[in-house]
């Protein structure tokens, strides 16, 4: 796997600059001193959905955010009877085992099968295959907005799949001992082949984003709790497939190196800790020591400027955001009595609590 690391010397350096854009912000993050376990938690939850509607809307499910939350909220006492609802439930499932125990976890195949198993929990189509390796060839396709499906690249083939996820794991695990490689490398170029090879029937797409941020985490990459990597791959989905084709067209090959597809990788973290230190500054320098973010800031931009504002209002001028982001804003600057609440239902507005 050595040999699809060949960068060539402006590629190179751009990879090297943004390694220590993050790892500068990781040593430097601060975000942990300035918020409450309350508060980082609702935060925590807030990237939860966000990477969880992400992560499965890239593989084809139909979910927004709010409906996302609404599951995830209610998910262990009602019936999921689409399948859209399974795959949610089954990567939230997996989720929070990778977020909550992720020290304890340690990259082997027996490891990498038991979160296969997890993630397909819930759905019963896929009992046949949870956790055992692809007994069928299968090719990454990609959907678009009409719904038409297109191959993005083939993969290893069943009979080779053992060998190659045994020499991936090992190949990782051996470069972590010797300490050889930047970490940030070693996870993309373990993703970038668990992706090539698609050892399982299905799922791969979802579980390979669940590995980085088992990884990442385990490398003391914290912040990434906190920000969803998910959302920015959805941003720039057809980017994602791109780098992945790039790479994959030359599979076994000489040509064959991930230059392209690290850069992609390790941009979309870098822009992660952009959004995250746009907020810390906030925080910082809020005298009251009320985390405010940007976009809350907006939302209280246009609250003092109309002098009250319903969701569905709020919601219209940020079409960007989902609406469960802005009740989440909402519900933080209340808590935090930037914002008071009146009325009830439909009826409900937003004022500004101080002058």
């Amino acid at each position: 796997m050595d040999k699809l690391l060949r960068f060539d010397y402006i590629t190179g350096m751009s990879i090297n600059k943004l390694l220590a854009q993050i790892d500068t912000y990781n040593r430097n993050w601060k975000i942990k001193e300035y918020l409450s376990f309350d508060q980082l938690n609702e935060l925590k939850q807030l990237a939860t959905v966000q990477s969880v509607g992400s992560s499965t809307r890239i593989e084809g499910s139909q979910m927004d955010d709010d409906e996302v939350s609404a599951l995830i909220e209610h998910m262990y006492v009602q019936k999921l009877t689409s399948r859209d609802e399974q795959e949610v439930a089954g990567y939230y499932a997996t989720l929070e085992i990778v977020q909550t125990q992720y020290r304890d976890l340690e990259l082997t195949e027996s490891l990498i099968k038991a979160l296969h198993k997890e993630l397909m929990r819930f759905s019963d189509k896929d009992a046949h295959h949870r956790g055992a390796y692809k007994q069928l060839s299968n090719q990454v396709v990609a959907t678009d907005k009409d719904g038409k499906q297109r191959v993005v690249f083939e993969t290893t083939s069943p009979l080779l799949t053992p060998m190659a996820m045994e020499k991936a794991v090992t190949w990782y695990r051996t470069a972590k001992d010797e300490g050889e490689r930047h970490p940030l490398i070693r996870i993309g170029t373990f993703i970038y082949e668990f992706l090539t090879i698609h050892p399982f029937q299905d799922g791969n797409g979802r579980l390979s984003r669940l590995l980085t941020t088992m990884l990442l985490l385990q490398e003391g990459y914290e912040f990434i709790l906190y920000a969803s990597l998910e959302r920015k791959i959805e941003e720039d989905k057809a980017g994602y497939y791109k780098v992945l084709m790039a790479a994959q067209r030359h599979r076994g090959k000489d040509e064959e190196q991930i230059s392209q597809w690290m850069y992609f990788l390790l941009n979309a973290i870098r822009q992660l800790t952009d959004g995250l230190q746009d907020d810390e500054q906030v925080i910082v320098a809020e005298s009251t020591a009320i985390y405010l973010n940007t976009r809350q800031r907006k939302v209280l931009d246009f609250i003092r400027r109309e002098g009250n504002l319903s969701v569905g209002e709020i919601d219209a001028l940020l079409p960007e955001e989902s609406r469960n982001t802005l009740k989440y804003d909402l519900k933080r600057m209340t808590a935090a009595k930037v914002l008071t609440r009146r009325g009830q239902g439909r009826g409900t507005i937003y004022e500004i609590a101080f002058s």
